[in-house]
């Protein structure tokens, strides 16, 4: 038992390391203006399970987007709600770029938050800089993956707080859906890191299923988003015009007559 609990720390010590090494950075090619287009848009956590679980390959199995852009980021947040000029940490500005790099993304994941919530403490900031990359984004159909950080009490707080504001504005935007990866890693320990911030490898694993599942009701939804309504056009028949009816007389019936009997010779 120590020795695989010793293993599973080693490798997410491993995948941290190199989180570090590489200053954990994805941002995978795309064919400009191609369509349909998926972007997952995100953190370290993106980065790791593009790096660890292949997550763009996985979805491309099912063969349904003609892009499907993987763009992850270690320590970036949703938006900055003060003025900054960095481009790569900001989840707003790298939208902004990749749109103007030719990218249409038709479906969009957000997997963005934990960075925020480590720095920020304040209801309203997290409101407003979730805003900022939903009027970002547009009208199209959003999936955002809830916040899990717990590697201190006052930030596993600050994580349900976010998730709550993201609840609370969403029922303002019919494009989005809420993925709540919050309560569902909760019961499944051995996908955290020791770090409570990152993932395990079968931590990465999971999450990369949960990024084809997701791409697969986005592809649908896009669908129904884009799919023009048919108008049927309902003919009106004119009533049926009804005859007055004719009243035919009766027959009259003869009087009958009878005949007497022929009298028969002798």
């Amino acid at each position: 038992m120590k020795n695989k609990f010793s293993r599973a720390r080693r490798l997410s010590l491993l995948g941290i390391a190199v989180c570090l090494t590489v200053a954990a950075g994805i941002s995978t090619p795309f064919t400009p203006n191609a369509s349909p287009s998926l972007l997952i848009l995100g953190d370290s956590i993106t980065w790791g399970t593009e790096y660890f679980a292949k997550s763009q390959k996985l979805i491309a199995t099912d063969a349904q987007w003609a892009n499907i852009v993987i763009d992850g980021q270690y320590s970036r947040r949703v938006a900055f709600p003060t003025p900054n000029a960095s481009t790569k940490f900001s989840g707003v500005k790298t939208f902004k770029k990749l749109s103007a790099s030719g990218l249409k993304a038709d479906a969009v994941i957000v997997a963005l938050g934990s960075n925020d919530v480590a720095i920020e403490t304040k209801e309203a900031v997290y409101e407003l800089i979730i805003r900022d990359l939903l009027t970002t984004i547009g009208n199209v159909p959003v999936t955002w993956i809830t916040v899990n950080r717990r590697d201190t009490p006052e930030i596993a707080k600050r994580s349900v707080v976010f998730n709550q504001v993201l609840a609370q504005i969403a029922p303002e935007y019919p494009n989005l859906v809420i993925e709540d990866w919050y309560s569902v890693i909760a019961k499944r320990t051995k996908w955290m890191a020791f770090d409570k911030i990152h993932l395990t490898p079968s931590g990465y694993q999971a999450r990369a299923k949960l990024h084809r599942r997701l791409a697969r009701e986005l592809f649908d939804r896009h669908i129904i988003a884009t799919t023009p309504t048919t108008t049927t056009t309902t003919s009106t028949v004119p009533p049926t015009t009804t005859l007055p009816a004719t009243t035919v007389p009766p027959t009259t019936t003869l009087p009958v007559t009878t005949v007497p009997p022929t009298t028969a010779a002798p």
